[in-house]
């Protein structure tokens, strides 16, 4: 009897225990599933980030930042999935850039004074969530150790210049849009949103190409536009003239009627 007893109380302990495991194996997998989403996209939209955000915005610093951090998931992916050739061609690839970019100069004064087209808002409004992106990741790997806190530091204050170029950028490639259609009166108006960037820059020193360039196109789009003004008034004039003359040829009509009648 004693026997049955133990015997039926290691039955039950067993299958508890297995229950027990087998719950503890799902929430495992169910967690390693939801980290590899969460990497996948934090990958994604990495590579976006390089994909998407112009050169010019882009110094040193934060490509070194963005090309770690981007191998760095790709590692984490194949240790939490399983390894794969598109992987493994991905971060020789990054690590070719890596190097290519290690070696490159500083060269911010040339950089900053090109622009760069942004056709519309949707593309800037990419480009900014993208950017708020980019900062959540910075702070994130800083703490993990990933990069220096010193040059955490330097990439944050490149991102709140990119920000500053996004409006600089998308107001003048509007403005060049319209200048092309004739639209001189929105461009203008794009021109002196563009103008006020420059002026509240923090890196304004930087931007005296497109500050000279703007207060350029400003005076040239005025003129264009008084001109334009002019040339509507003489319409108006020679259509006014036009109708007093056939008011004038109507009444004689009307008069030499009236005698003969």
């Amino acid at each position: 009897m004693d026997t049955l007893i133990v015997l039926g109380a290691l039955i039950i302990i067993t299958l508890v225990g297995s229950i027990v495991i087998k719950s503890q194996l799902e929430k495992r997998r169910i967690l390693r599933a939801r980290l590899l989403v969460d990497l996948h996209d934090d990958l994604r939209r990495m590579q976006s980030a390089l994909a998407v955000i112009p050169e010019v915005y882009l110094d040193v610093p934060t490509k070194l930042f963005m090309i770690k951090r981007l191998m760095q998931l790709v590692d984490q992916v194949q240790e939490a999935g399983s390894p794969s050739e598109s992987l493994k061609s991905l971060h020789s690839d990054l690590q070719e850039q890596l190097d290519k970019t290690l070696k490159a100069k500083d060269d911010s004064i040339a950089r900053l004074a090109k622009w760069t087209q942004i056709d519309n808002a949707d593309t800037a409004h990419e480009i900014r969530l993208l950017i708020k992106y980019l900062h959540d990741q910075i702070l994130s790997t800083v703490k993990t150790g990933l990069v220096p806190r010193s040059h955490g530091s330097r990439v944050v204050k490149n991102l709140k210049v990119m920000m500053h170029r996004i409006a600089l950028d998308l107001n003048y490639s509007l403005a060049r849009t319209y200048l092309k259609a004739n639209k001189f009166r929105p461009a203008l108006g794009k021109l002196r949103v563009a103008l006020g960037v420059t002026l509240k820059s923090p890196i304004k020193q930087f931007l005296k190409a497109q500050h000279s360039e703007l207060e350029k196109l400003i005076a040239q789009t005025e003129k264009k536009i008084i001109s334009q003004r002019k040339q509507a008034n003489k319409s108006t004039e020679d259509k006014l003239a036009k109708g007093l003359d056939k008011l004038q040829e109507e009444e004689d009509r009307d008069t030499k009627k009236n005698i003969y009648d």
